[in-house]
């Protein structure tokens, strides 16, 4: 029994070794590169929400954008101070 358990772990660690250099290497499937392109990194104004970012990013000159009632959130003066972090 003991001479077996060595065997099967020499078995799984040659399993792991093969299977991690096939991954590795792509599988082995003919050459073939996978081409990732970079995803653009978020800009600041897009995330502050009502399309700020298209509106900061828009010509000086571009006609004025009519502000919608769901731009503008109403303030209640009776909420309680939010805590700050």
């Amino acid at each position: 029994m003991q001479a077996l358990l060595p065997r099967r772990m020499a078995l799984w660690a040659a399993l792991a070794v093969s299977a991690s250099v096939l991954a590795a290497c792509g599988g082995g499937g003919g050459g073939q590169t996978a081409v990732v392109t970079p995803q653009p990194t978020p800009k600041l104004e897009d995330g502050f929400g009502a399309g700020f970012g298209n509106l900061f990013r828009a010509n000086a000159n571009s006609e004025p954008v009519k502000p919608m009632t769901s731009d503008v959130k109403a303030v209640d003066p009776s909420a309680a101070p939010t805590p700050l972090h």
